[in-house]
């Protein structure tokens, strides 16, 4: 009896030992499965722009709460409740809770599919927001009359052409209409505000609704739920699996459909603005009827001064720009939207990110349910292999034509559902007071080596690169603009020797000698054609010379006044109102709120590294995180 006791001892230690290990050895999935989850979430924050961040973090608040379901639905099946319903039910206690394990796993498999789309649809959100940009030097006077009959020929298109449509040119042409004609309404210059920007933001907000799950969809899925659960006892195997296919290929319908409406509402609304540039005999008459020729009017004036061989043109005051008739905005505009004049573009978006849900589900329900009963024979068990493996094939067609629908759908949206009656004011404010921060951080960039005669003359040795990029001009631009205080088309001695004065400690001599540097022709007065040549050969020697830390060590320096080793709100603040730009001090504080790591309200050399990371100053290396 005690050699029993002594076995039963062991035994009981053995295992004791086992349920550790085990313990021990999921306790340690979770936590490695958590540190991925947290890895992959900084990551793709990381790695994802300013603008698509939104989708992000969207995506992982409705995985927060699809974990949840799925907790709670693992916590009731470990019950005893259902052991006891399933033995009462059908006699056997295992039924139920092996209904809910599979019901756990597609909930499992529908997060990871979600997740995988989200993620496709933020990488993609940066691509054509990248695309967009290099449009922004898209002029509507160079478009092709191919691409113009094209247009007219979408007028009057179907729906189902207009799904299956897609044409650059014509996007593009589409996307210039839309930007100028946004431009007029708002008073602004398209050469200098943004809206490829401005619908960058749009597109990182209709992203993350896409991948919220509102009430409504929640409802929806319900309905479709009682109604798959009436119809599953009255067919068979093979019926379901075909009524499945038949339900999944109804999702990238109701995608095209969005597609096709929201590319008739832009053609729409595009056709008189071309129609009317047309009847005035001129493509780029519209981006005309704003003041934009004022600063183009002096580069002219001064060229025309050059070729006869003056020195520089006479200057006359600023002159206010001429009155023109005032453009306002269509109010019925969102009309054209399903529902559109109660919920303007909200049930369209409604019926689109219900979309990406349905795929998600489809593609679960098809891997876990029918893939394997179509391949194992019991369903269409009489052909082939190679018939059922065709049928497969079919059958995974509907997410990718998902996929493709929703991604240009989303673009299109982007566009459609933020123009005329639908302009968010709080994206072109946050448009404007971005590119005044970009300017003062690029400006200050310029001054950093401004301040230095022997770079500025080395630069300036160097040859001058043929071919004018649109974007690289509009940048400096910007920056001349900083310069150019009182907005004269040029800048003056008197108005660099200021600058310089601000941020250098350079002699008066230094400051003279820079001056002289960069007044090519001698006149007394730096044209914006004598800086942007200046801007592309700095360019050029700081790609070639400069080491980024320096730089970025140099630009912290003269931000940090007190030499305290952080800059303050108040240092920025300064700054920026010093080389030029309006901002308030809750701009400049909303600005480094999310980079100010510790939260002690300043920022030290790696968190202003990030900030101008951000902003997208370029020369500065990549900061480390």
């Amino acid at each position: 009896a005690h050699h029993r006791r002594e076995e039963d001892e062991e035994e009981e230690e053995e295992e004791r030992v086992l349920k550790l290990h085990i313990i021990v050895l999921t306790v340690s999935c979770l936590v490695g499965v958590s540190l991925a989850f947290e890895i992959t979430h900084e990551h793709l924050l990381e790695h994802t722009s300013e603008t698509m961040r939104p989708i992000i973090v969207g995506l992982f608040g409705e995985l927060t709460l699809l974990g949840f379901i799925g907790l709670t639905l693992f916590i009731l099946f470990k019950m005893s409740w259902p052991h006891e319903l399933s033995e009462y039910l059908y006699g056997d206690g295992e039924v139920i809770p092996e209904l809910g394990e599979s019901v756990h796993m597609v909930l499992f498999l529908v997060m990871v599919i979600f997740l995988a789309q989200a993620v496709y649809l933020a990488r993609l959100g940066d691509r054509v927001l990248n695309k967009w940009k290099d449009w922004e030097g898209l002029s509507v006077d160079r478009v092709s009359e191919r691409t113009i009959r094209k247009h007219k020929v979408l007028q009057s298109a179907s729906l189902l052409s207009l799904a299956n449509t897609s044409d650059e040119q014509v996007d593009s042409l589409i996307f210039s209409l839309t930007r100028d004609r946004f431009c007029v309404v708002r008073d602004l210059h398209p050469a200098d505000f943004e809206f490829a920007s401005y619908l960058g933001i749009a597109l990182g907000r209709t992203l993350e609704e896409l991948v919220e799950v509102p009430v409504k969809s929640w409802v929806c899925l319900e309905i479709v739920l009682l109604l798959a659960w009436q119809v599953d006892g009255l067919l068979g195997k093979r019926d379901k699996m075909v009524g499945w296919i038949l339900a999944g290929y109804a999702l990238p319908l109701m995608a095209g459909l969005v597609l096709a409406k929201l590319r008739r509402i832009l053609v729409q609304h595009t056709a008189p603005l071309l129609a009317d540039a047309e009847q005035r005999g001129q493509r780029g008459s519209l981006k005309a009827m704003t003041n934009r020729s004022i600063r183009r009017r002096h580069a002219q004036e001064e060229r025309s001064f050059k070729k006869k061989g003056a020195k520089s043109p006479p200057r006359s005051p600023k002159r206010p720009p001429e009155p023109r008739e005032k453009v306002l905005v269509h109010d019925t505009y969102h009309h054209a939207f399903w529902s559109g004049p109660h919920q303007k573009s909200k049930f369209t978006l409604d019926v689109l990110r219900f979309v990406p849900l349905g795929a998600a589900i489809y593609i679960a329900i098809l891997l876990l349910v029918h893939a394997p009963a179509l391949l194992k024979g019991e369903v269409l068990a009489t052909y082939s292999i190679y018939v059922r493996l065709i049928v497969l094939v079919v059958a995974l067609l509907p997410p990718v034509l998902c996929t493709i629908y929703v991604r240009e759908a989303v673009d299109d949206f982007a566009i459609a559902g933020h123009v005329e009656s639908l302009q968010n004011l709080r994206f072109v404010e946050h448009v404007i007071r971005r590119q005044r921060t970009v300017a003062a951080f690029e400006a200050l960039k310029v001054v950093t080596f401004l301040r230095k005669p022997d770079i500025v003359r080395a630069a300036m040795q160097l040859s001058d690169q043929a071919g004018k990029d649109e974007r690289e001009e509009r940048s400096w631009r910007s920056i001349f603009d900083v310069f150019d205080e009182n907005q004269d088309g040029i800048f003056d001695r008197s108005e660099l020797r200021v600058l310089l004065t601000k941020f250098s400690t350079a002699t008066e001599g230094k400051i003279t000698e820079i001056i002289e540097l960069l007044d090519d022709d001698k006149s007394g007065e730096i044209s914006f054609d004598e800086f942007y040549a200046f801007g592309r050969k700095l360019e050029r020697y700081v790609r070639e010379n400069v080491d980024p830390h320096e730089l970025l060590k140099e630009m912290f320096e003269i931000v940090d006044d007190d030499r305290g080793g952080l800059i303050t709100v108040h240092e920025l603040h300064q700054t920026i109102r010093e080389i030029g730009q309006e901002l308030s001090i809750d701009d400049v504080y909303n600005l480094i709120k999310d980079i100010d790591d510790d939260g002690n309200g300043a920022l030290d050399l790696e968190e202003f590294h990030l900030l101008l990371h951000r902003v997208g100053v370029e020369f500065v290396g990549k900061p480390a995180h």
